[in-house]
């Protein structure tokens, strides 16, 4: 397996891990923006999320 296809895989496990952590339960996002360190806000735009 090439490295590409490892971390692909990977990181939809991880992904998979967090989703009762992030999503409603029908599915939604329950994480809408992130805040960084100086306090920035940067939404999420509903493309992303597919």
């Amino acid at each position: 397996m090439n490295y590409r296809k490892y971390f692909e895989k990977k990181l939809k496990e991880f992904v998979k891990t967090l989703e009762e952590h992030i999503t409603t339960k029908d599915g939604e996002w329950s994480i809408k923006g992130f805040i960084d360190a100086y306090k920035n806000i940067y939404t999420i735009s509903n493309d992303t999320k597919q």
